[in-house]
């Protein structure tokens, strides 16, 4: 039997910086621009997993210049 890990399509604010590496006030600075979503399920906040990586996808690529990183 093979289990596959799916991820989360919600997850809650609090857990959200350490899953996609952007700072709550970032998070929070994106939803106001339209840019990710995030809903209210009763008194929770939930950050959209979709699309916050559909934000990341349109971030440019990091090109380091001269073999420095």
């Amino acid at each position: 039997m093979t289990h596959t890990t799916l991820a989360p399509e919600m997850v809650p604010l609090p857990r959200a910086p350490a899953v996609f590496g952007i700072s709550r006030s970032g998070l929070y600075r994106l939803a106001a621009d339209g840019r990710i979503r995030m809903v209210k399920i009763a008194s929770r906040t939930m950050v959209d997993a979709a699309s916050v990586r559909a934000f990341l996808a349109t971030l440019p690529e990091f090109k380091p210049v001269g073999g420095k990183t």
